[in-house]
Parts: C-alpha cells; sequence; structure tokens
C-alpha cells in the first residue's frame, strides 16, 4: 500500500517574486497539504496570492493557514478563502476580512490570531460565535482596522467565546468593546480562560483600568496574567485613582493564577493598587514579574519596591521580581 504523505510548506518571501513562483509550483503538487503560511515584510498583496489560495481551498486537508502582508494595501480575501472549511488554525495580518453572506465560520477553527485586519463588529462577532471549538483568540488592531459602528459590548464578546482558553488584544479593541457602560462583572464567567495578555493600557484612564479589572475578576480559573502598560505623563483621573479602593472584590478568588507579570508599569496609584489585589487574592501564585518603565525615577523606584514588599501575599511562595528594563 502506498503511504500518503502530508506537506506543511512555510514561504517566507524576500519580495513578491517568489509569490509569482509558488503558484505554477503548486498548481502541479497534488499531495497533501496540511499547512500553508505564506509572510514576509516585503510581501504585497497580489492577484497571485488569491490564486494559491484558490488552489488550497480545493484541498480537504488544510488545517492550518497564515497570510501575513508587510507591505502596501491590506489584501482582499476573495470568496474562495472561505471555502477552506476544515481550518483549525488561521492567522492573518493586514488583510481585508468581508465573507460573503453565505459564511458564517469555520466549524473546526480552535485558534485564532487577527492583526490589523480591517472587520466591523457585524462580522467579527457572527464569525466567531459560529467557531464554537474556538481556545485561542488574538486581536491586535489599530483605529483604523476597527470598521464600521462599534457599539457592542464585552458581555457579547464573550457570549461568542463560551470555550477561550488563551485571550490576547491590544487597547484598541478592548476600548471599542468597552465604549458601552462597563459592568464590575461580567454575567457569563470566563472558566476555561487560562491565559489572559493584554497591552497597550493606561490605569491612569478608568475605562482602561475598569477593562483589565472585568477581565480578570470574571475569570476565577486564570493561570497566567501578561500586561503591558503605555506610559503617560497625564495626572490619573479621580475616577482611576479610587476605584479598586471603591469595589467590593470579597467574592473574588484567583486560586489558580501562577504568574503575573506587567511591563512598562509606573508610579501611579491604580497600577499600584492592582498589584496589590492580585496579590491578595492569589494563594498559588508563584512569580511576579514587574519591569519599570526607564523614565520612572530612581526615588520612585524604590518607593514602589518598598509598598510592593509591604503589601499582604495569599501566597507565601510568591517571588517578586523588580527591574528596569
Amino acid at each position: 500500500m502506498m503511504k500518503s504523505f502530508k506537506y506543511h510548506l512555510k514561504v517566507t518571501c524576500p519580495s513578491n517574486a517568489n509569490s509569482y513562483i509558488i503558484y505554477p509550483i503548486l498548481l502541479l503538487h497534488h499531495r497533501h497539504i496540511v499547512s500553508f503560511s505564506l509572510s514576509s515584510s516585503q510581501l504585497t498583496s497580489c492577484c497571485e496570492i488569491d490564486q494559491i489560495i484558490l488552489h488550497l481551498s480545493k484541498m480537504s486537508t488544510l488545517k492550518t493557514f497564515s497570510l501575513s502582508i508587510g507591505l502596501g494595501n491590506d489584501h482582499k480575501l476573495l470568496s474562495p478563502f472561505f471555502m477552506l472549511q476544515h481550518l483549525k488554525h488561521l492567522k492573518l495580518q493586514n488583510c481585508v476580512f468581508q465573507p460573503p453572506s453565505s459564511f458564517y465560520g469555520f466549524s473546526s477553527l480552535k485558534s485564532l490570531y487577527f492583526h490589523n485586519v480591517s472587520i466591523t463588529p457585524k462580522v467579527l462577532l457572527r464569525f466567531i460565535f459560529n467557531c464554537p471549538l474556538l481556545k485561542s483568540f488574538t486581536l491586535i488592531e489599530d483605529e483604523k482596522h476597527l470598521t464600521g459602528c462599534w457599539n457592542s459590548d464585552f458581555v457579547e464578546l464573550f457570549t461568542c467565546l463560551p470555550m477561550i482558553e488563551h485571550l490576547c488584544m491590544n487597547s484598541s479593541p478592548l476600548k471599542y468593546f468597552a465604549s458601552g457602560v462597563l459592568p464590575d462583572k461580567l454575567p457569563i464567567a470566563l472558566v476555561h480562560l487560562r491565559v489572559l495578555n493584554v497591552s497597550g493600557l493606561c490605569f491612569a484612564k478608568e475605562v482602561d483600568l475598569r477593562c483589565a479589572l472585568l477581565l480578570v475578576t470574571s475569570s476565577s480559573n486564570i493561570e497566567k496574567i501578561t500586561m503591558e502598560m503605555c506610559y503617560t505623563s497625564e495626572v490619573v483621573s479621580q475616577s482611576a485613582m479610587n476605584l479598586i479602593d471603591l469595589v467590593d472584590y470579597c467574592n473574588v478568588t484567583l486560586d489558580r493564577l501562577c504568574e503575573l507579570e506587567i511591563r512598562n508599569m509606573a508610579n501611579v496609584k491604580p497600577e499600584m493598587d492592582f498589584v496589590k489585589l492580585v496579590l491578595g487574592k492569589s494563594p498559588m501564585l508563584k512569580k511576579v514579574g514587574i519591569v519599570i518603565d526607564n523614565r520612572v525615577a530612581v526615588n520612585a523606584e524604590v518607593k514602589m519596591l518598598r509598598e510592593l514588599l509591604q503589601y499582604q501575599r495569599a501566597s507565601t511562595n510568591a517571588k517578586i521580581i523588580f527591574e528596569r528594563p
């Protein structure tokens, strides 16, 4: 019996010339392809990409697809892309995601990575809602790629992500989903969420602090939290200054949290209060890694460290690593 071979094709293009070469080679390739990746800092949108995707759409074996455009205009994904119905892992960068009305999602998709993908909230929510197996979701966007009217909220978002285990988002989509009224806790607990990674937040602003608190306190089984703060010299708003003091977190538990990492931390009360809250709610915490922003003065650094060491810890094994970049 002849053995069936499966192929993983990863192409890094120094220029678009390689994408012209790949297509005719793929046409001659009748073996099973399970993974395909096309990426380069020099790759631009071109019709050959569509031809490649059309060829791949005829293969029921394709499980992983990655496309990263590096230069020029975003690449608009045409209808053959939405026929890749057996995908389990999808990564897109600098693309336009406008599916036909007949498309609802990829039913087998487990991980989704969107980086500067032009998409409306209606399309995004409908898409992820129809990916019921989705466990890992990364959404890194700048404001120009978040098109349409963003009046959806976190409740709608996480209703669409019942199985999510790994969540990574930056400040732009977080703030868009926080445009409405933010509850102190989600009505739908994120019981499967294990890893949370957020970036670009500024705790001097109430909405940013509320976003972080909402995600953390709704994730009782979280194991690792990573945050990259956005340094600012602006005055901390009064509402953010005392927010954690005014909210009752006595029923919040982070029994499985093992690691907390915060980068670009500054000497502002809301950030210190956040660390204090997590330390007091995490009996299994083993490591707290804090990298302060290099603009923090030495005397402020000493003050921060002194306060951190005085905070009550639910875990006697929690080790604090405090350093500059």
